[in-house]
């Protein structure tokens, strides 16, 4: 019985000491400029693919389990998916010449990044349109890839041509 509470007492102090131990160090601040730029060079990479029109050079941006949520269409699961509403968004949108994406914020945590950010589109006619977006990206295999992204435009119903629903 002697011996059940030796053994008792010395697993105790064993975890009292380990509990004293100094903490681990804190993580280093992540580099939000360094992250910023890599963020940035993958929204002109989407861009670059837009404005080609190939939905291919667009679909890296994307993890293979991402989730895209567009605005007024249904969530979009996985890369195969997300491919194809790419596709048939090019297939029948003939109104925009070009866009880009300017990053406005970052927020990053561990191996997580918070993109806010803005787009602006110009139509045939030279008009531009801006909207705004957010994306969550992952760092897996050393770069960043996104894992779901949601986005509107600002633009009214009225500047859009429809009616606003009484």
């Amino acid at each position: 019985m002697k011996i059940k509470h030796f053994s008792f007492l010395l697993g105790f102090g064993g975890l009292l000491l380990a509990s004293c131990a100094a903490p681990p160090p804190p993580e280093p601040a992540p580099d939000l400029d360094q992250i910023r730029t890599e963020i940035q060079a993958l929204e002109n990479a989407y861009a670059a693919g837009e404005n080609a029109k190939d939905a291919d050079a667009i679909v890296v941006y994307y993890a293979d389990d991402a989730v895209s949520l567009p605005s007024e269409e249904p969530p979009v699961a996985g890369k195969p998916a997300i491919l194809q509403r790419l596709k048939d968004h090019m297939a029948v949108d003939s109104t925009q010449s070009s866009i880009r994406f300017e990053v406005v914020d970052i927020f990053a945590a561990g191996n997580l990044v918070v993109e806010v950010g803005k787009s602006i589109s110009t139509d045939m006619d030279g008009k531009e349109h801006q909207g705004k977006y957010m994306s969550l990206f992952e760092k897996r295999d050393g770069k960043y890839v996104c894992i779901r992204d949601m986005w509107n435009s600002d633009a009214k119903k009225e500047d859009k041509g429809e009616k606003e629903e009484e």
